[in-house]
């Protein structure tokens, strides 16, 4: 799924599982929020300096789109991409790192808690993009496993796996979050302006 999807998504879900109890009290939402969209990261900066290199300076190999080949041909062969978009889209990696972060709260640290949750974040965004891609998922097994990706039977942009239904989906639930985050908002701000003019009064 696109990356404003998972930072919407984990924003939601961990507002309404805390307000339903159904998170512990220390929960560092920052650090959830961050985990939520930094697996992506890695994969966008590679696209911005590669892209403005070969729109700007240089040419693909064979002289196709700079999209198609990052996306198509470096994406799934070159090693730098590889590790840079798997390392923490890997199930491996981020259950070592939520085990740090476990292994730090234990002993009182101060990191241990954002890393928990850091790696917790992570950890969602994995299992959404293992439910929402079909040829380009994340090697779940990374580093010990170079090859496997999980072929969900729905992908949020292949249109022969649904991807136009997926896609306007996906679109009216970012719309709906966002409407309802704003609505809170609003709603926030009349009842602060309200107790304001009463003080004032």
């Amino acid at each position: 799924m696109q990356t404003v999807t998972h930072f919407l998504l984990t924003a939601f879900v961990s507002q309404q599982a805390r307000q339903r109890g159904w998170l512990p009290r220390r929960v560092h939402l920052p650090a959830l929020l961050i985990g939520s969209v930094l697996p992506d990261l890695p994969f966008t900066l590679l696209t911005l300096g590669f892209g403005l290199y070969y729109w700007w300076i240089g040419t693909t190999p064979i002289g196709e789109s700079p999209m198609i080949y990052m996306h198509f041909a470096l994406f799934f062969e070159d090693p730098l991409w590889i590790i840079s978009h798997n390392i923490l889209h890997s199930l491996v990696i981020t259950t070592l790192l939520l085990g740090l972060g476990w292994w730090g709260i234990r002993r009182n640290r101060r990191w241990g808690l954002s890393v928990c949750w850091l790696a917790v974040g992570t950890q969602l965004h994995t299992i959404i993009d293992i439910g929402t891609h079909h040829s380009d998922g994340p090697l779940l097994f990374f580093p010990i496993n170079w090859s496997y990706r999980f072929p969900a039977p729905i992908s949020y942009w292949e249109t022969a796996y649904y991807g136009a239904v997926v896609i306007v989906i996906e679109h009216v639930v970012n719309v709906l979050i966002m409407s309802y985050f704003l609505t809170r908002w609003w709603q926030r701000r009349r009842t602060s302006r309200s107790k304001h003019s009463s003080n004032v009064n």
